[in-house]
Order: structure tokens, then sequence, then C-alpha cells
């Protein structure tokens, strides 16, 4: 029996692929069944060589793709192929993976060890999808928060960082005065974003629930996710940038201390806080990105053509709080709106906090 041992020594000798369209395939077991390669990013896939199967979960069915796979000088062959992250911890799930398909007999019957593996796939997958989720999110409101302190004076740095409420259950991720701020963030290639409630783009005019706010902008910003560029974006290195003004501003240990302790707690309902320095060599964490947008919305704007409160209000049998759906906005609303450039959108913010 192949153990795990010896499938995570395989995958450590997997190179990656020099082209798009050629693998270098290393087979678990004799039977060709259930092989290993990695692609020109390093991603790690598991081949399972046969017919085509048909997951049941949907997050399964989205990872896996039934293709001909081609090799250098050998031929070619039908396998569903499973693409796991290019995170050294997947080399671990994808070792585990290959183990339970032999476990389950993948060589005399592949698709009845794939029904039986297919759960721990999924939990995988999921857990990776929620993980990637925190993280751009994150991401986007440490991109904002790093703008607004560089561009802060030092007299307004310590209140720019205490604004930040994205790190908890709130009704703003930033609330600076009575400029309310919805950060949204996207590794799509538009402003389309998951609206949580009327909320969220709408400014509160009700004392009872909240600050008062004269404006709200919703930030839209855009990542592209890249791996080993110099001068890309990661969480770490935004919490760095983010300390050293902190420090440059005249704040002490102490309130280094409750930024850093806040940072922890975002994502820890879902069980992944990030605490800075334990966990800036993590993957998840140290995952790069650019930037393709920074957009600053003024809701208030009427050529924004959301849901709004009157708009469900006047829906005597729906819940207004159970309302949520997705926005695309547009580039340019109307002259002057969304504000473009993370300078200026802290510039903007900045001007009517002081």
């Amino acid at each position: 029996m192949t153990s795990y041992e010896s499938v995570r020594h395989l995958i450590e000798s997997v190179p990656s692929a020099t082209s798009a369209g050629v693998r270098d395939v290393r087979w678990v077991s004799d039977a060709h069944v259930v092989g290993l390669s990695r692609d020109p990013d390093g991603h790690v896939e598991v081949f399972m060589a046969g017919a085509e199967l048909v997951p049941v979960a949907a997050a399964v069915r989205d990872a896996i793709e039934f293709q001909v796979v081609h090799r250098e000088g050998l031929p070619p062959f039908d396998a569903n192929r499973l693409t796991l992250p290019a995170f050294e911890h997947f080399d671990q799930v994808a070792a585990f993976i290959c183990t339970e398909l032999l476990r389950h007999g993948a060589d005399a019957s592949l698709a009845n060890a794939f029904a039986k593996t297919e759960p721990i796939i999924e939990l995988a997958i999921e857990r990776f999808r929620v993980s990637r989720q925190i993280v751009v999110g994150l991401t986007g409101e440490l991109l904002l928060l790093e703008a607004l302190c560089r561009g802060a004076a030092d007299a307004q740095v310590a209140r720019v960082v205490g604004s930040w409420d994205g790190w908890k259950r709130s009704s703003r991720d930033f609330a600076l005065g009575v400029v309310g701020v919805e950060v949204k963030t996207t590794t799509g290639n538009m402003s389309s974003h998951f609206i949580e409630g009327v909320h969220q783009v709408e400014r509160n005019i009700d004392s009872a629930n909240g600050q008062l706010e004269d404006r709200l902008l919703l930030v839209s910003i855009g990542l592209q996710a890249v791996s080993g560029q110099e001068n890309s974006i990661t969480v770490p290195w935004l919490v760095d940038r983010i300390v050293e003004r902190m420090r440059s501003a005249g704040l002490d240990d102490a309130a280094v201390s409750k930024f850093l302790s806040r940072l922890s707690e975002y994502g820890s309902d879902s069980g992944e806080g990030y605490e800075h320095g334990a966990q800036t060599p993590d993957p998840v964490f140290a995952a790069g990105f650019l930037t393709t947008f920074f957009r600053a919305y003024d809701m208030a704007d009427e050529a924004i053509q959301v849901l709004r409160r009157q708009d469900v209000s006047v829906r005597a049998h729906v819940d207004i709080g159970s309302v949520r759906f997705r926005t695309d906005l547009p580039s340019t609303v109307s002259l002057g709106n969304p504000t473009v450039g993370a300078n200026q959108v802290a510039s903007a913010i900045l001007g009517a906090f002081a």
C-alpha cells in the first residue's frame, strides 16, 4: 500500500511544467490511475486517469476538469484533473487525497474511490475558498488604511487607525467622523460586489442605529493575484507599512499592540484570524496582489441605480433585513464620481474628516 509519506516525497520531486499544454505526470502507483504534476505556476495537479467523473459537490465540480493530457515523448491519455492552490501546505493536501483514493481502491474502481474521497476534496477546496475571501477582503481594507495613514498628518494617524471597524462585525468598515466608508474588494475586472443589505449603500440618518453620516463612500478595489513579483502587495507588507507610519507619527507600543490585536480578530469567526509576526510566512496571508483599480463611489449620487430602503419598504411582505444583492458599478457614474486612485480616494476621505 502506498503511504502518505511516499506520496509527499513524490510531490516534492515533481517539477513545474515548462509549457501550458504539456505535463510531466508522476504516477502514485503502478496502475497509472492516480498521478501528480505541477502546472507552469507551480500549482499541484492530481490526475485521475479514466472516464469522466461526476462530482456531487459544486465546489469540486468547479475544480475538476476532464481533458486529454499531453506528455513529452509519451502518448496522451484521458484524465480528470484536480488543480490545487500553489501553497506549500496543499502539497500535504494533495498527498492525503491521493492516499485516500488509493485506500478506497482507485486502481480497481476510480469512480467508487472518488465518491468516497470527494467529501475530503470538498473540505479542502472550501477551506481555501473561505481563506481566500478573507485574505482578499483584508488586503483591500488594509490598502485603504495604509493610504489614509500615509496621507494623514501625524496628529491624525491615531484617529485614522482607530476609524477602522472592519476587523469586527460593524455597520461600517471605516467611520471617520460624519463620513462612512464601505470597502468592497474583488479579483474580477470590474466593480461587481455582493451587498449584504441596503445599509451598505445608503447613509445612516438614524442616530439610534449608529453614527449619523453626511456622506457614504463605497470604495471598490480590484486585485490581481500574482506570485513571485517583487512589487506585489501582501498582507504582512501592508501591516508593516501601517505600523511604521504609526511609529513615525509618535504612537507608542500600546497603540501598535491594540491595532495588531484588532487585526488578529479579522476573519476569526471563520477560523482565519491573522497574527502578525507569527503568521507572516503563512503562504495564505503572504499571497501577492497587484491593484487593478481603486475607486470611491459617492453613494448619494442619484445616477447610482441600486436597491435602497424606499425600494424595499413599499413591499409590505418583504423583510428588509433579509435583502441581499449584487451590484455592478460602472467605471464612470457621473462627472467626478467615482474618485479614482488610492491617493486621491484617501485625500477625499481625509478632507472630509479634517
